[in-house]
């Protein structure tokens, strides 16, 4: 019974505050309405504006003042125009054709349907004549499973935008946007009603040019707002055609991720016979280099044990492949090259292999000014790629070996500092960096100089390791493109047969059911 009454009287108390309440919530519309007859809603809109931006200048000037960060510590995001870091050099020339689509974008590009599928075509047939230039009518080298995956691809990356950029977009049903747009002729009836009140609102002269004045700023906001609104929505659409568009015609959709979690290459499968078996496709890492540069010597290094021949004679015959173990790098095989001689056989035999590898360790003497040979083999390497905008040059790295050996020669107490100009071998190792970078065309980030020789002392691997660590993001991305194209590049007939076998099921089984069905 106590309950009651205490129900009772908040109810009372509720009434009472809603009394005195309500009357002042009707200010707000009233004094809406009333700002909006005398034409001042404009004034008060800019003025409510100008007092948003100095209380956010005040906190923001508080904030340095106290040194308060304005906001926690957030995951880097790549701008939107970004072109991503996995594409070939001529999957990055399709998306920039599709950034000169968005950038001459119209707002009537998004008026009708027919726009909209012309505006998705023109998009989408940029990125097919950038990706197969040779085809006379490149717009269809695709399969059919690739076309239902782009129409996913696309619907679940433009499902945010319209949610989140159009009022009532994620609101609004199907059957109600239709409807919305039958009724689209009664909005030019109500404008013609319109034209009939301000002529009619002319009999009050000093009002009419106020209010016109008004509405004339405020229909042109509406518009700018809208236009906005929709050139936006069309810059996004061809943006997410592009993206998909690029997967589709470079091949991307074809491949499934189980498959290329799985596939190993024809190369790796040679090299299966030199190294330990791998369960899918392994980084591929190449050490090249003259005869007697330390190669063998960095491959042993880089193995922490003696695997490899390291002699005044080279006993390295052919590629040799072994097992890369270390913690914090991916799975991957060391292939140690033979030493290149003034003969083509090996420089073209590293070009072949280079062309399987996903990060190029190349190994030059810091005694051997004579780096012609070595300028040659490297520059046939990036020309091998520059041919090929289908694939990614793998990341490139310059090992200077016997910096031991400059000149003071009889001294060698590492580390030294090389900005150290005063002491005379920093000052040699400095030099010599720099000459073999002009040479071989390496930036002075991607060359570490080295000591290679276990009776002197081993120096700088871990900048070796540190440098291969730094690169393997690089790395794996080169290894994507080549490991889509080896998955492409042969027809499986087991599939084919598989295939078939199972339309014949399906043939079989329509032609006996059917017959089943007559009387």
């Amino acid at each position: 019974m106590s309950g009651g009454k205490d129900n009772l009287l908040w109810l009372r108390v509720a009434l009472v505050a809603l009394c005195f309440a309500l009357p002042s919530l009707t200010l707000i519309p009233l004094g809406g309405l009333w700002l909006w007859e005398k034409g001042y809603a404009l004034y008060w809109v800019a003025g409510a504006f100008a007092f948003v931006g100095l209380a956010f200048l005040f906190q923001l000037a508080m904030f340095r003042r106290l040194d308060i960060p304005l906001r926690g510590p957030r995951d880097v995001e790549l701008p939107e125009d970004a072109a991503a870091d996995s594409w070939s050099p001529r999957e990055t020339q399709a998306w920039d054709a599709v950034l000169d689509v968005a950038d001459t974008v119209k707002v009537d590009d998004l008026t009708s349907w027919s726009a909209f599928w012309a505006l998705g075509k023109r998009t989408i047939d940029a990125v097919a004549r950038k990706l197969h230039p040779e085809q006379e009518k490149p717009l269809w080298e695709f399969t059919a499973p690739e076309a239902l995956t782009i129409v996913e691809q696309v619907a679940v990356r433009l499902k945010p935008v319209v949610a989140n950029n159009i009022p009532l977009g994620d609101k609004l049903t199907i059957g109600q946007m239709i409807r919305i747009y039958e009724y689209r002729s009664l909005i030019d009836v109500a404008q013609k009603g319109y034209d009939i009140w301000r002529i009619i609102r002319m009999l009050n002269p000093a009002t009419a040019v106020t209010q016109e004045l008004r509405e004339r700023m405020s229909n042109q906001m509406y518009r700018w707002g809208r236009e906005e609104l929709a050139k936006r929505l069309a810059r996004a659409y061809v943006k997410e055609v592009g993206r998909a568009a690029i997967d589709l015609y470079g091949g991307r959709l074809r491949v499934e991720p189980e498959d290329l979690q799985t596939h190993v290459t024809e190369a790796t499968e040679r090299d299966r016979r030199a190294a330990a078996k791998v369960e899918a496709e392994p980084l591929r890492l190449l050490i090249g280099g003259q005869v007697n540069a330390g190669k063998s010597s960095l491959v042993n290094a880089l193995l922490s044990e003696i695997r490899a021949g390291s002699d005044v004679l080279p006993l390295t015959n052919g590629f040799t492949a072994y097992e890369l173990k270390r913690e914090g790098v991916p799975q991957a095989l060391l292939l140690d090259s033979p030493g290149l001689d003034s003969t083509a056989e090996p420089l073209q035999a590293l070009v072949e292999e280079a062309a399987n590898a996903d990060l190029v360790v190349w190994v030059a003497s810091a005694m051997r000014p004579d780096r012609d040979l070595d300028a040659r083999a490297l520059e046939a390497i990036r020309a091998h790629f520059a041919e090929r905008p289908n694939r990614r040059r793998p990341p490139m790295l310059l090992v200077l070996s016997h910096v031991d050996r400059l000149r003071p020669a009889r001294e060698w107490s590492p580390p030294y500092d090389l900005d150290d100009a005063s002491n005379a071998k920093a000052a040699s190792i400095r030099g010599a960096l720099e000459a073999a970078d002009a040479d071989l065309g390496f930036s002075d980030e991607d060359t570490i100089a080295a000591c290679l020789d276990t009776g002197v002392g081993l120096y700088n691997v871990d900048a070796i390791w540190a440098a291969i660590t730094e690169k393997m993001p690089e790395a794996q991305r080169a290894q994507l493109v080549r490991t889509l194209q080896d998955i492409d590049k042969g027809f499986d007939w087991r599939k084919l047969r598989t295939q078939a076998a199972n339309a014949g099921r399906i043939i079989a089984k329509a032609v006996f059911s059917g017959g089943e069905r007559r009387p």
